[in-house]
């Protein structure tokens, strides 16, 4: 078999796989932590990976288009209907170029002629010299290059799904041999690339022309043998018939030097393509390039092997130290490690455990670090047989004085987590001093490298190991405690140590963006209190779950016979597929949009799809609350049962401290900051979380705490005023717009007024406004420019965060939470700039509404302490904190935290709060 030269079809493979990664998506993920677009270079790189670690091309090299070429001087329409590039794809070509240089394949461009015609010129001077080609590529005008020694490989629905073309392949796909395709097109022509063929031709006639005369040349020879009527559309179309193959045929004889010496796979520099996956942010990507490493360079000086990090940890460049651990598995050994631990200004904390869950998760090993090149790992639970380890009791209580000392900072990687086990165990951590990933996410809240691996990939430039090649992952998952104990030091050891060489490198990031005391005086303060929240978990009254399931249940199964009393059959409500047959295909309801339909060739039964029915058949709406039955039941009455903690009878939530880019706390396992509360029976789902007996619950809310501090921000006069006088802001608001007086605002006006007030913050325009509203676009114009004369300030604001954030590409909160929109300076598109643009409007608002909450939630349990009173925080749910206190305590309790609440920030627009207790948390009363 001859060698092969693979050829990459560079512009046609980035859209291929740009619109691959982007489909039903959308691009925005798709962003370096700088805004960079990527997914085009992504998807590139990880086709030339593949090509490279499975099919081992003896010669590879990669063919550019340049610009406008001599079709578009013969034809000006050519590919003129043709989509333009996506805006946020242009720039990523120059990236795949790089990425081509780097891997130092050649790459073949030539002025005024396209990709394929450069393809084309080299396939044929590569296979008269003897060589093999194949030609990977997303277009298949280059399937017209097929014959016995050039293959076309396209991909299929997949990208992984590739198709290789030979000359049989092609016959049997197209029915037509590959040096006929040009002629096809020259009959038929080509919509995507705007080849205009002969008029009235279509591709069954073109294919049984070509079945008996061959070629184009030879069906105009024997016009005579056609019928009147093809011969009628041939005559009048012989000009752009053979204008058609013109623009349709590959060039072949281009002069295009190739050296095959330097077009060999192997030469490629991995230092530089490390470089530019690190600069890219491919870390994915970054153990096949280092397999690859070993495949290509295997023995080569500074490449075998690479270093080794703690065994199995591979750094990134050979300059990299190997750094030490240390197993601590004897009573000598662990008193030893006590002396270090009792001199040291810092001791960086890692756990590993039995479960990501760390209630319930069981302590398997704790490493410890002192110095940045060293760990330690005390080996606790691993399986018996394993190795030696030391009893957890005298272990903690070896540990207590140094883990504990207010002389010794405690540092660590998602601290709240090693946190909650080791206070689980009896040992509570303190001073929490540095968390790594709190860092990182403060330095930059869209940062992508939260995880301890990608931040040190990124920030140090280590390779370390994932946990799955330890554990395993899918069915096949072990426990961390099934892991021998040489390899899980090795493992934990370089979790610890590691923090430490990051902490120096974020500190000076936090402090160059002026973050250190937003980092120290909020965020590190609040890790201890979410800890003890999430252990404090809240109360379930699983029977009332129980029988609101089963009322569910019988309604949902009344909503159903009714359903499919009016359709005429039954059918499975839940599968898209068949609700889109009953309500299109048996109703004949006309669908929103005719034109489109689902991958799976059915028009969409999406919410908004359905909404938008509501009034053509009266069916839509008991299917609609028959969706929403659905969803509490399977969610919530039924899931959050499940979610019980056996040990505490409770339901303890996990707090992401860095789950949002605007600082507000988010909620998971059961996201319990999501609980229904605009139906009246999603508020149902409220009353199974319940007061522990002897106690009440407690909720105090924020009133109105985003329009106080727009107003403040804002500094406008007339909204000031009203916040200060304690009126209803909304219908103040609509008494100004609608030039009413106050007492006689109308419900209807002041919803409207409501929705102008949270639309505005949010960066919603007047069109967006009607989609909240029954109002027309006419209307919703007046009502903003209305509202604009009456809340000048309001204005001024608006349109000054806009030029600030397009000037400086970030905003900030109150109390300096920084959130950077590097799109605004750099605009990537039309859509992601006002995206961008909206969210730089309330990134403030809402961050220095988190940022006021937070300060609320540290100073209370100390003023609690202080004041005797044995209440505990449960929940924190945007603006609302909810606490668990004796009945006898209420009255003091509220006034206390409504206090520190309304005192954690000082605004022009007095904050306020209001407290309600109940025994659940639905049925609550204002506190007398």
């Amino acid at each position: 078999m001859p060698p092969i030269l693979y050829l990459l079809d560079g512009h046609a493979l980035a859209y291929r796989t740009y619109y691959a990664l982007t489909r039903g998506t959308g691009s925005e993920r798709w962003r370096t932590s700088k805004g960079e677009p990527t997914a085009g270079v992504y998807g590139f790189a990880s086709v030339l990976l593949r090509i490279l670690e499975q099919e081992h091309p003896d010669y590879l090299a990669v063919a550019f288009d340049t610009g406008k070429t001599f079709r578009d001087d013969i034809f000006p329409g050519y590919k003129a209907t043709r989509a333009k590039m996506p805006e946020d794809l242009q720039p990523q070509i120059e990236r795949i170029r790089q990425l081509v240089d780097a891997f130092n394949i050649p790459r073949l461009e030539v002025e005024g002629y396209e990709a394929d015609d450069v393809l084309g010129s080299i396939s044929k001077l590569v296979k008269e010299r003897g060589l093999g080609v194949k030609i990977i590529t997303g277009d298949r005008d280059l399937l017209q290059l097929v014959d016995e020694r050039i293959i076309v490989s396209l991909p299929g629905q997949r990208l992984s799904d590739a198709v290789e073309y030979t000359p049989e392949v092609v016959r049997e796909k197209l029915g037509i041999r590959p040096d006929q395709i040009v002629d096809f097109k020259a009959l038929v022509g080509d919509s995507s690339d705007n080849i205009p063929g002969v008029r009235g031709v279509g591709p069954k006639t073109a294919e049984d022309l070509l079945g008996s005369y061959g070629t184009l040349d030879n069906i105009y020879a024997h016009l005579d043998e056609h019928s009147p009527k093809l011969q009628e559309m041939l005559v009048a179309g012989r000009e752009q018939a053979f204008l058609s193959r013109k623009l349709a045929k590959i060039v072949l004889d281009l002069d295009i030097p190739l050296d095959l010496e330097q077009a060999r796979s192997e030469l490629f520099d991995p230092d530089k393509v490390q470089d530019l996956f690190r600069e890219l942010e491919f870390r994915s990507l970054f153990g096949r390039l280092q397999k690859l490493v070993g495949q290509y360079h295997k023995g080569e000086t500074g490449y075998e092997q690479q270093l080794e990090l703690f065994g199995e940890v591979r750094v990134t460049t050979p300059a990299s130290q190997a750094l030490g651990y240390e197993i601590v598995d004897t009573h000598e050994a662990l008193e030893q490690l006590v002396r270090r631990l009792e001199g040291a200004e810092v001791i960086a904390i890692d756990t590993e455990t039995t479960s990501t869950d760390q209630i319930q998760a069981d302590l398997v090993g704790i490493s410890l670090a002192i110095e940045p090149d060293r760990g330690y790992y005390i080996p606790l639970g691993h399986r018996p047989g394993l190795g030696f380890q030391l009893p957890l009791p005298s272990v903690l209580e070896a540990l207590r004085h140094p883990l504990t000392s207010p002389k010794i900072q405690k540092i660590g990687h998602n601290l709240k987590y090693d946190y909650v086990v080791l206070a689980r165990n009896g040992l509570r951590v303190t001073p929490l001093t540095f968390d790594s990933m709190i860092a990182e996410w403060l330095r930059d809240p869209n940062s992508r490298n939260l995880a301890l691996k990608n931040l040190a990939w990124v920030s140090l430039h280590l390779q370390m190991t994932d946990i799955e090649s330890l554990i395993g992952k899918g069915k096949s998952q072990r426990s961390m405690a099934e892991v021998p104990i040489e390899r899980a030091a090795a493992y934990a050891a370089a979790d610890a140590a590691v923090v430490l060489r990051l902490r120096e490198k974020l500190q000076a990031d936090l402090e160059s963006r002026q973050a250190m005391k937003l980092f120290n005086d909020i965020e590190m303060p609040l890790v201890p209190i979410l800890a003890q929240m999430e252990m404090n978990g809240i109360s379930l009254d699983v029977k009332f779950l129980a029988e609101m399931s089963e009322d569910l249940s019988a309604r949902m199964g009344g909503l159903e016979n009714l359903i499919y009393k009016v359709v005429g059959i039954t059918f499975n409500i839940n599968s898209p597929q068949q609700l889109s047959e009953a309500l299109f295909d048996r109703l004949r309801l006309q669908p929103p949009d005719r034109t489109r339909k689902t991958a799976s060739g059915y028009y969409s039964t999406a919410a908004g799809v359905l909404e938008g029915l509501r009034e053509l058949h009266p069916v839509v709406d008991r299917i609609l609350e028959h969706r929403e039955l659905s969803k509490l039941k399977s969610t919530y009455t039924d899931a959050l049962s499940a979610q019980v903690n056996p040990q505490t009878g409770r339901v303890h939530t996990s707090y992401n401290q860095t789950g949002t880019v605007t600082g507000r706390i988010a909620s998971s396992n059961p996201n319990l900051q999501n609980i229904p509360i605009r139906t009246e029976m999603g508020r149902e789902v409220r009353k199974a979380f319940v007061a522990a007996p002897g106690r009440v619950l407690l909720s105090v809310d924020y009133s109105q705490v985003e329009l106080r501090i727009v107003a403040h921000m804002a500094n406008d006069e007339a909204m000031l005023n009203a916040f200060r006088k304690g009126q209803d802001i909304h219908a103040t608001t609509a008494a100004a717009i609608f030039n009413v007086p106050l007492e006689k605002v109308t419900k209807a006006q002041r919803r409207h007024a409501k929705a102008i007030n949270f639309g505005l913050i949010y960066g919603m325009s007047p069109f967006g406004l009607t989609q909240t509203t029954d109002l027309t676009l006419a209307e919703a114009e007046n009502f903003v420019e209305a509202y604009f004369r009456e809340f000048p300030g309001v204005k001024k604001y608006l349109d000054g965060m806009r030029r600030l954030a397009a000037k400086q590409g970030y905003v900030e909160t109150l109390l300096g939470r920084k959130r950077y929109f590097p799109g605004l300076v750099k605009p990537s598109s039309t859509q992601a700039r006002q995206r961008e643009e909206r969210e730089a409007i309330n990134a403030p608002i809402q961050g220095t509404a988190a940022d006021i909450i937070k300060l609320a939630m540290i100073r209370t349990p100390k003023v609690l302490e202080e004041k005797g009173l044995s209440a505990q925080m449960l929940l924190q749910v945007h603006d609302e904190l909810v606490l668990e206190c004796p009945r006898d305590e209420l009255v003091a309790t509220a006034k206390l935290v409504q206090q520190v609440m309304e005192s954690a920030y000082s605004l022009r627009a007095p904050l306020k709060t209001d407290a309600r207790f109940g025994l659940n948390w639905d049925d609550m009363s204002p506190v007398i």
